[in-house]
């Protein structure tokens, strides 16, 4: 089976769970807590993909971290599965798909704001609103700050790209006059 298809199965079927259950935002905001909590801790990463740690170890760790992180019965399922499974790398892909999932259901679009300068929250809002009415989708808003692009915005929704830069419009200028576009004399 292919590496994409296994992450995508265990995220469909987790979702299909929270979705039957009611708990997709408890489930989805778990999953982000397992994710964060193997970031910082990479050495957990590690252990539980270990195959000649034994399992019974392994499942050990993963209640520790279950009763650490407050983590519901669902989330356990999995994470024991994956053990049982040997296929605990495959958590961040999982985590990844749900979310891909979770953001569909509930018709939620994520947008990527790049600004030259820290947004106050009312320019957040403004833009949120702006993307939200021209798609009829909800609006997940991530914001980043690049002093490179002087001014305006660059907005990324689904990879598709909106710059409205003034270091891209300076550039297309630029071009423009380059290719002749004005000549003086005569």
């Amino acid at each position: 089976m292919l590496d994409n298809q296994i992450n995508k199965r265990y995220a469909a079927a987790l979702f299909e769970i929270a979705r039957n259950s009611g708990a997709i935002e408890e489930i989805y905001g778990g999953l982000g807590k397992i994710i964060n909590f193997c970031h910082e801790n990479m050495c957990l990463k590690e252990f539980l993909s270990q195959t000649y740690i034994d399992k019974k170890e392994r499942l050990e760790i993963v209640d520790l971290l279950g009763k650490e992180l407050r983590l519901g019965d669902d989330l356990m399922n999995l994470l024991h599965l994956l053990v049982e499974n040997e296929r605990t790398e495959y958590l961040p892909r999982i985590y990844y798909d749900f979310s891909a999932l979770r953001d569909n259901f509930l018709n939620i679009i994520k947008a990527k704001v790049i600004s030259a300068k820290e947004m106050k929250q009312e320019e957040k809002n403004k833009i949120k609103n702006m993307i939200e009415k021209a798609l009829n989708k909800k609006v997940a808003i991530s914001c980043e700050v690049d002093e490179e692009i002087i001014g305006g915005y660059i907005i990324n929704i689904d990879n598709t790209l909106y710059d409205g830069s003034i270091k891209t419009q300076i550039n297309n200028f630029y071009n423009y006059l380059k290719q002749g576009a004005f000549t003086y004399g005569n």
